[in-house]
């Protein structure tokens, strides 16, 4: 699994609603654009953007260097970083979420419910709290296997939940194996439907061929490592 999680010009201020309060961060320069660019593939874009606005001060572009970051782990010390040294920063929810979901997807379960723990505490209006209602299996850490699956194919990204969930059994159906994870583009919450499970790019083309020829999508294949 991939947990999941998930993503989100300058301005001097940027106000946030989060059930119904109001939060302004100074200085974070606004990075919905490269987020944006990176669901749409155009990777070397975003990275284009971090170059010109990186800051080791700047929450928000820390934020965008942890999910462009291809190794999993490095990305997730990252994001551990952006939730210890600045709780109240626009991403720092989405940090800790995407920290639950690192831990959710390799199988870390008691690491995951602790995070899940942290982000309920921490932030109980986060919009992503609504997206963490999943049973963690009894096991302990010990027990858990790392998934050595490399890429899986971004089958499509909805705001409704019904409709990527519509998309999912379609695919199922053909004997693909979905997952459903959620990730914040632009302030909206997509449901994201990935599909398979590849150790190589090559492992891919039959599904997107499906999806192109049955389905009329165009997939687009996602490495799994970045997004952990």
């Amino acid at each position: 699994m991939t947990g999941n999680t998930k993503y989100l010009s300058g301005a001097l201020f940027l106000i946030i609603f989060f059930g119904g309060i109001i939060k302004t961060f100074a200085q974070e320069i606004d990075i919905k654009d490269a987020l944006i660019d990176i669901e749409k593939g155009e990777i070397d874009k975003a990275a284009e953007f971090l170059k010109q606005n990186y800051s080791t001060s700047d929450p928000s572009i820390l934020f965008l260097d942890a999910v462009l970051t291809k190794d999993g782990k490095s990305a997730l010390n990252k994001y551990t970083t952006i939730f210890e040294k600045f709780p109240e920063s626009r991403y720092a929810d989405a940090a800790l979420y995407r920290i639950f979901t690192y831990y959710y997807s390799v199988g870390a379960y008691n690491k995951a419910e602790y995070y899940l723990d942290l982000l309920k505490a921490k932030y109980p209006s986060s919009p992503y709290l609504k997206f963490t209602d999943r049973n963690l299996p009894d096991t302990t850490d010990e027990e858990e296997e790392i998934n050595e699956y490399r890429y899986a194919v971004q089958a499509g990204a909805f705001l409704k939940r019904d409709n990527a969930e519509r998309l999912a059994d379609q695919l199922q159906a053909e004997g693909f194996e979905c997952v459903i994870i959620n990730r914040e583009i632009g302030g909206s919450i997509f449901n994201i439907v990935l599909a398979g499970k590849f150790e190589n790019e090559s492992e891919s083309l039959p599904l997107l061929e499906l999806l192109e020829n049955k389905f009329n999508i165009k997939g687009r294949l996602v490495d799994l490592d970045r997004d952990r």
